[in-house]
């Protein structure tokens, strides 16, 4: 692949609009846009303000731009884009969608930068841009970075996601843990996600969430801090009504959006337990250790950086099954076919405990939220 010519001090533009957990991921290739590429500019465009705000945080982000959602809102990010007159407009990983490529194409950009695909050339329009080959096998920071070898920069694969917190977040972050009562030393688990049909099929069962509260309750004797977004209202009650023993329940933290405050209530935290999530990779981005349970969407790809051996799947030779973006481009899994179970149900409790137990064992010797071991 030839290099694509760019102008020094050049402006990039990034589009975000694929989740809390990508925005995260795609930190590491937007900061070395300029430590390592010399941009002169660097433009965000996200979808929600969620997905805007870890790039609010970092010094060599210039603007961001909130768009919203929905395809009105889409094209607003087209024109945001056009006024910008950026030299590139970079796609993070995975983008084997239609939509990212007529973004692209629409963008006013002199150059696209977007990764290239076992399938989909035709419908997911592959001939728009300046394609980079996905590589099967590595994470997705690691995908995003590789991109910005097409500019003739070699990146540093080992740079992790950072979210920075600030003064008000821990502020606020205290008083709201200390309104539920919640004690110094606690671990946090959270047992949602995204409205979406992967989300859907990323949920353990409350049931299960339940018993394992219980068991940290009696096992380790730690405080549990449940945590509940506006994605997944009502889940934490269905959890606490499923725990017969009130001195057994956990502490419930209703989160509002504010990724700030959540990022600060997860550094406080011991450990992280719970779904795979933009939560998780806060968590990580925080540096807190977080045990993820996974179903459907491959580990490799998107665990929270540097914690794959925390990670807690089921034993199936068909996990994961999540299709896009290597086998389909839009989202697709074979998990749940035909009226069959989702997989996630086969993940025990006791592997969850598992896990648990020996980052609660490591945090002996080698102290709490010492980060990526």
């Amino acid at each position: 692949m030839n290099r694509i010519p760019l102008p020094n001090d050049f402006h990039a533009v990034v589009p975000i609009v694929a989740g809390v957990g990508n925005a995260l991921m795609a930190l590491p290739m937007v900061r070395q846009l300029k430590t390592r590429a010399g941009a002169g500019r660097v433009t965000i465009i996200a979808r929600i303000d969620a997905m805007a705000e870890p790039f609010r945080r970092i010094a060599e982000v210039d603007e961001v731009l909130v768009t919203g959602s929905g395809f009105a809102n889409q094209l607003r990010g087209v024109t945001q884009s056009r006024a910008c007159r950026p030299d590139l407009f970079i796609v993070p990983f995975p983008s084997n969608r239609w939509q990212y490529s007529m973004l692209a194409a629409l963008s006013g950009a002199t150059h696209a930068l977007l990764h290239d695909y076992p399938v989909g050339r035709l419908c997911a329009l592959h001939f728009i841009g300046t394609r980079v080959p996905a590589e099967r096998g590595i994470h997705d920071v690691e995908q995003n970075l590789r991109m910005l070898r097409a500019i003739g920069v070699e990146p540093d694969l080992t740079e992790a996601p950072v979210f920075d917190l600030r003064d008000d977040d821990h502020s606020r972050a205290a008083e709201l843990l200390s309104a539920i009562g919640a004690k110094t030393d606690f671990i946090a688990i959270h047992a949602g996600s995204a409205q979406t049909i992967l989300a859907q099929a990323k949920r353990w069962p409350t049931a299960n969430y339940a018993r394992l509260i219980e068991t940290v309750r009696r096992e380790v004797g730690a405080d549990v801090v449940l945590l509940e977004g506006p994605d997944e209202a009502g889940v934490a009650d269905e959890i606490v009504s499923a725990i017969p023993e009130p001195s057994e329940r956990p502490r419930v933290l209703k989160l509002g959006g504010n990724l700030g405050v959540a990022g600060a209530v997860l550094q406080r935290a011991t450990l992280y337990a719970g779904s795979d999530s933009g939560l998780a990779h806060l968590a990580a981005a925080v540096g807190t250790k977080p045990v993820t349970i996974f179903a459907p969407a491959d580990p490799d790809r998107v665990c929270p950086f540097g914690y794959r051996d925390l990670v807690v799947k089921p034993d199936k030779s068909c996990s994961p099954c999540f299709l896009y973006p290597w086998h389909a481009t839009r989202p697709k899994m074979c998990c749940g076919a035909h009226g069959q179970p989702m997989c996630i149900t086969e993940v025990t409790v006791d592997q969850v405990m598992r896990v648990i137990r020996n980052v609660l064992s490591l945090s002996l010797y080698s102290g709490r939220g010492q980060g990526r071991g």
